[in-house]
């Protein structure tokens, strides 16, 4: 189901980002419309072409096919005592949301990260996106409360 991304996905890949954003972006919050910030492409093929990337783009993939990706970036923690991978987004489209494949993929990616050496899985869910707050703590993930700060530099 969870498996990684070559550079054949980059326009479902692509598609499915857009359709993300603008699920999730609302004009309010701190972050920078990317669909506005240029060529999403260009930054996939930097990822998919460096081997060294600290980022690994997933597809979900049911039957065939696509229904989702997870875009994410590994550091190694000094408080984990080792490698921890950031979840940084998560989307399953609408189709197929309600229907377990989110748990199915978040537990498929924790076994997967697991035997490759990780620690931690770690991830942020807005305040402005309740249902994927809610389906992170059905799924036993720890919350903390935190400030987050972010300055485009």
């Amino acid at each position: 189901m969870v498996r990684n991304c070559t550079l054949k996905d980059e326009q479902t890949w692509l598609k499915l980002n857009k359709e993300f954003i603008e699920f999730e972006y609302q004009e309010e919050n701190v972050w920078e419309n990317p669909l506005d910030k240029g060529d999403m492409s260009e930054v996939f093929r930097q990822i998919l072409n460096n081997h060294n990337s600290a980022n690994r783009l997933f597809m979900i993939e049911e039957a065939g096919r696509i229904i989702g990706f997870m875009n994410t970036a590994w550091f190694l923690s000094i408080w984990a005592h080792g490698k921890v991978l950031f979840l940084d987004d998560f989307f399953i489209t609408k189709e197929f949301r309600g229907q377990g494949y989110g748990k199915k993929a978040i537990k498929e990616l924790e076994v997967l990260i697991k035997s490759e050496g990780y620690v931690r899985l770690q991830l942020m869910a807005e305040n402005t996106n309740p249902g994927a707050v809610r389906f992170y703590e059905r799924e036993d993930y720890s919350k903390q409360i935190i400030n987050f700060f972010c300055k485009y530099i």
